[in-house]
């Protein structure tokens, strides 16, 4: 595409990093939160927090799409699925957004979604996050990140890439367009219940 370019993270960028990745929740988000606005608020301090230098998304391993010097989409890869851990600060955050009762139900909600979290093969390029901002979806980015990303992987010796969604999500097409494929599903009944969402994929593309 005219005009995309491709840049490693930095500290500088961990709020737009937030903005795209939380800005816009999908489905799952919503119904693991109870509704949008509470998933886009956790979903931001999350993401805030993720952004951080030592944090999961690992700016060492994410790089931003740019079109015409404006920051598009990002990409996090690299070896392991990065995780998330509680913190006091993020626990604060959840009372505030929820309130002490409400987090209680989010609790729940939260278990369920670990019962259908898959885990990345050992020694795999993990893909953790590939997100476009709304308004440039469809235009080819995700799949020119996906492609820089592989080329990436691949110059750094790792012969699979993975990656994790949700069993509806739509963007499975353009990942199997590149090559990847389910290996392993997960489904739960509170999980479908509280997301509509039967359960989450892994996805592996072999770089042999």
């Amino acid at each position: 595409m005219e005009g995309l370019t491709f840049r490693a993270a930095t500290p500088a960028d961990a709020e737009r990093i937030a903005e795209i990745v939380a800005g816009d929740p999908g489905r799952e988000a919503v119904g693991i939160a109870g509704n949008a606005d509470r998933a886009r608020a956790i979903g931001m301090v999350i993401a805030r927090m993720a952004g951080m230098p030592a944090g999961p998304l690992g700016l060492a391993h994410t790089v931003l799409a740019e079109l015409d010097g404006e920051t598009v989409g990002i990409i996090s890869a690299g070896s392991g699925p990065g995780g998330f851990r509680v913190t006091p600060a993020l626990a604060l955050a959840a009372i505030r957004i929820f309130g002490p009762f409400g987090v209680v139900g989010l609790l729940a909600r939260v278990r369920a979604k670990a019962r259908v979290e898959v885990l990345p093969p050992a020694n795999a390029c993990h893909i953790g996050e590939l997100d476009i901002d709304p308004r440039y979806r469809n235009r080819g980015i995700g799949g020119a990140l996906l492609d820089h990303g592989e080329t990436q992987a691949r110059e750094d010796g790792f012969l699979q890439m993975s990656l994790a969604t949700t069993t509806i999500n739509p963007a499975r097409r353009l990942y199997e367009r590149h090559g990847f494929r389910v290996v392993e599903t997960r489904t739960d009944a509170d999980y479908e219940r509280y997301t509509g969402i039967e359960g989450r994929v892994l996805m592996v593309k072999e770089l042999r």
